[in-house]
């Protein structure tokens, strides 16, 4: 697959205008086939996958490159995405329309765990200020990975095609296999997708990291019927995971399975645009900590959760603009347990729900001069509550925290409000200029507010600490504002993005009067004063020649406890990417440079380790054929260094090549291939 770069900063304040199914206008690139030049179009980081580099292991591969933007990763599947040093729930991630709650307390299976990108998808991404249409109760910003609209045939003749692609990656000994076929009249449409990846453990200069395989399929079948004026689609998939290592948590997943069911309408009328979505997504999920890592007291986790949502949007055009108003509703059923080696069972989180219902109105337009702009208000009421807890093991201290929390209250309420306003300016043909504020809000996640005893479930934070939730938490409430400057000529344009958030009542874990098994205090999730986050992002691109293009990016944040100082956990260092490309008679070739800073600033709370900054260099080659054959290879880390990202996790696997409390490496020196042929 042709790797996805980043194109766009990260001030993306707009919604996209694209007509529906409709891409928008991009630049040909030795490893994109089409994106969003930084700028030629900063308004929507739309953008159209045709490839992902080295085939892409997990769903947060989709992301990395792109600015303002890192990736958090705990084990091969468990890529959690940050934003601007803001992840997890943070972070309003959309797959083909679903919202998905991770069934595992820890996030060893986030939400773009689930994704199936395949050619000609769409990831989206609104950073900071996302439009109040694009959703609520988050903070960060808004991904949305995106198929695109069924198309039909245009006459009498049916329609066929489809895809298939096998490839290796050397970082893990892996195989993967990937298929993709349609068949429309020009009123039904029936498509396929499925693929299948079996991997061992990491490689990396030195050895190999234990518990860090998996094997993975999924498929999806989508059924569509053309309407007067759009469609109708049915689509349902299967998700299957196994033995995927997660060496930075307690525990592995080792099965996990999942099943969604969906129904998808849009319809052009004389007014305007109906949409409407309604889906279930299920998961059941298993962990334990001796499948694939040696265990002193074996303990295994059975967890599930299942989603409901339904949405529902219309968009009028009105005099130099439109107006769209929708509302959306979710709900999310969650519960855990721990089952210890004499079958005696322990509820982490039992029958947990939490509903949101959302309201918004939002108008984009523009007038003369050159301006544009887009104003929103957005209202989500979000309603979580909790059963009754039981425990066949743990003590007196775990028999007082079950008393305590069945005795007390158990649910919750809070009313969200957020409002936003964004400004363009075409300063002249060649330079624009966007501002953006607004407030954004986000309730407590069930694993803050609901973690009735001291355990090691940290919604992906990955600290080896104990952790314990509060049901007096109150809504998270950030205020942000954004600036964005943009200059292109002919050949050439940069892009420079600068922020600021100052979040009130911040959630994290903070010490308490009792401590853990390793006679550490635990940590309560507890709201702060404020918490403040500022950054910059930079990107440019510039051809040099016919055929020979350089492009780059650079990402800084930082975040601080504004009253006591302290760093902020696990926020990615400065970095970025510079890459030069040559395209020329169907070959492609790209070298490019990952880079990173030394992490310093580190949370003194979470006794967070620091990291030294990188370089590594990557070569990659491609060459397509009219008949639809692409051959690709590469090798990642040229030059066999040995780094970590300070975003990845730390080991607590025993016999291992990798020390237990160490930084979990990324791979050496590996080598990549894959061919691909779409009929």
């Amino acid at each position: 697959m042709k790797s996805l770069y980043p194109t766009s900063a990260g001030a993306l304040f707009f919604m996209a205008i694209a007509a529906p199914g409709q891409a928008p206008d991009g630049i040909l690139d030795p490893l994109v086939v089409e994106g969003v030049s930084p700028a030629r179009d900063r308004t929507s980081t739309q953008r159209v996958l045709d490839r992902s580099g080295p085939m892409a292991t997990q769903g947060g591969d989709l992301l990395r490159g792109m600015a303002g933007v890192a990736v958090l990763s705990n084990g091969p599947q468990t890529g959690i995405a940050q934003i601007r040093g803001l992840a997890g729930d943070r972070v309003r991630i959309r797959v083909d329309g679903l919202t998905i709650t991770p069934a595992c307390p820890n996030h060893m299976d986030p939400p773009l765990h689930y994704a199936q990108a395949a050619a000609g998808d769409r990831v989206e991404l609104f950073a900071g200020l996302s439009p109040v249409s694009a959703g609520g109760d988050s903070l960060a910003g808004t991904i949305r990975v995106r198929r695109p609209d069924p198309e039909f045939a245009d006459g009498a003749s049916p329609i066929f095609g489809g895809g298939l692609t096998s490839g290796f990656r050397g970082d893990h000994d892996s195989w993967l296999v990937e298929a993709r076929a349609f068949g429309a009249t020009d009123q039904l449409r029936g498509e396929y997708r499925g693929s299948w990846m079996d991997a061992g453990d990491l490689n990396f200069p030195g050895g190999t990291v234990r518990a860090s395989g998996f094997e993975t399929q999924r498929h999806t079948w989508i059924g569509s019927f053309r309407t007067r004026g759009g469609f109708v689609s049915v689509d349902a998939g299967l998700s299957r995971t196994r033995d995927a290592g997660t060496p930075a948590l307690p525990m592995d997943m080792v099965r996990d399975d999942s099943w969604h069911f969906g129904l998808h309408q849009r319809e052009e009328l004389g007014w305007g645009t109906l949409e409407s979505r309604i889906y279930v997504h299920d998961i059941d999920h298993l962990m334990d900590n001796f499948s694939l890592r040696p265990a002193v007291m074996r303990m295994q986790a059975p967890a599930a959760s299942r989603d409901y949502g339904l949405s529902s949007n219309i968009e009028v055009p009105v005099e130099a603009g439109r107006w769209r108003t929708g509302v959306d509703l979710h709900r999310a059923e969650f519960e855990a347990e721990q089952v210890n080696a004499a079958g005696l069972r322990r509820d982490t989180f039992r029958d947990n729900r939490r509903e949101r219902y959302g309201l918004f109105g939002e108008w984009e337009g523009e007038w003369g001069a050159g301006w544009e702009g887009l104003f929103g208000l957005r209202a989500d009421y979000v309603e979580a509550r909790a059963g009754t807890v039981r425990s066949g093991f743990g003590g007196p201290m775990v028999a007082a925290d079950q008393a305590a929390f069945n005795a007390g209250r158990r649910r919750h309420s809070d009313l969200l409000l957020d409002v936003m306003a964004a400004l363009r300016w075409q300063v002249r043909d060649d330079t624009r200029v966007e501002w953006a504020v607004g407030v954004k809000n986000r309730a407590p996640s069930l694993v803050e507010r609901y973690l009735w005893t001291p355990a090691n479930a940290s919604a992906g934070l990955a600290d080896g600490r104990t952790y314990l939730g509060n049901t007096a938490l109150d809504p998270e409430t950030a205020f942000l504002v954004s600036l964005g400057i943009e200059h292109r000529r002919e050949c050439w344009g940069v892009s420079l993005t600068p922020f600021y958030q100052s979040i009130d009542d911040y959630i994290e874990g903070r010490p308490i009067a009792r401590l853990d098994m390793r006679g550490r205090p635990v940590l309560q999730f507890q709201n702060v004063d404020r918490a403040e986050l500022y950054g910059a992002e930079l990107e440019f691109d510039a051809e040099l020649h016919e055929h020979l293009v350089l492009r780059g990016n650079f990402s800084w944040v930082r975040g601080r406890d504004a009253g006591s100082g302290d760093p902020l956990y696990r926020i990615a260092p400065l970095h970025g990417m510079v890459a030069l490309d040559f395209t020329r008679d169907g070959w492609e070739t790209s070298l490019e440079c990952e880079w990173a800073d030394a992490q310093n600033r580190v949370s003194r709370v979470q006794n967070e380790p620091t990291t030294p900054g990188f370089a590594v260099f990557h070569l990659r080659g491609a060459r397509e054929w009219g008949n639809g054959v692409r051959i690709e290879a590469g090798v990642e880390n040229l030059l066999d260094q040995r780094y970590a990202e300070h975003t990845g996790g730390i080991n607590r696997v025993a016999a291992s090549d990798v020390a237990v409390g160490q930084r979990l490496p990324n791979a050496g020196r590996f080598f990549y291939t894959s061919v691909g042929w779409e009929f």
